[in-house]
């Protein structure tokens, strides 16, 4: 059975945004007692909800629960979504594929797969918010590796181009510390606006 996205139901907005953040891919799969995350980036060693409203000059979400991320979001006009929505030739009783998706969660795993890619709706989503639309932003700063990956991304910075709308590829949230990459990251989203 292939690996679908965690939040495969909520990856595209259906309200208006100024901003989007666009990572790889969340297994839905759970096995190797990883922390499973609740939303996107949400596993406790991600910094995402430290770093981003930290940016916009607000206070850490990082152990908030839930809802106060989704409200935060919604109130910011801010879009989450991922490029990859399933893995489609991973077998969940294949130990190899359950080790590769499950665990440390790299993305240089995925290239080894045939993936079904969310970017013809990132690409509408676009489209749909084009007027609004400040910025769209890939949590991953380097593509090396991981040339599906970076083929996406190249046609959404195309896409964005046509509109003028800024993109930029932002430091993981992943690693290291939050307020390390705060300023790395509002200099590169707000200051091109």
């Amino acid at each position: 059975m292939p690996c679908r996205h965690r939040f495969y139901d909520l990856l595209i907005p259906d309200r208006e945004i100024e901003y989007l953040f666009v990572g790889t891919f969340n297994p839905e799969w759970n096995y190797n007692n990883a922390q499973q995350a609740d939303y996107f980036y949400g596993r406790v060693r991600n910094n995402f909800w430290c770093i981003l409203p930290k940016v916009f000059g607000d206070e850490s979400l990082k152990y908030e629960e839930l809802i106060f991320k989704l409200d935060y979001i919604n109130q910011n006009r801010i879009g989450i979504t991922d490029i990859v929505r399933n893995v489609i030739n991973a077998n969940e009783e294949n130990i190899i594929d359950r080790n590769n998706l499950t665990t440390g969660f790299s993305d240089i795993v995925l290239n080894q797969y045939n993936l079904e890619f969310n970017t013809p709706n990132i690409l509408e989503l676009i489209d749909k918010n084009k007027s609004t639309l400040k910025g769209v932003f890939l949590t991953r700063s380097t593509l090396n590796g991981i040339n599906q990956i970076a083929n996406e991304w190249d046609k959404i910075v195309f896409h964005c181009n046509k509109y003028s709308i800024n993109t930029d590829r932002l430091l993981t949230p992943s690693r290291g510390g939050c307020l390390s990459k705060v300023e790395i990251w509002r200099n590169k989203i707000l200051n091109n606006n």
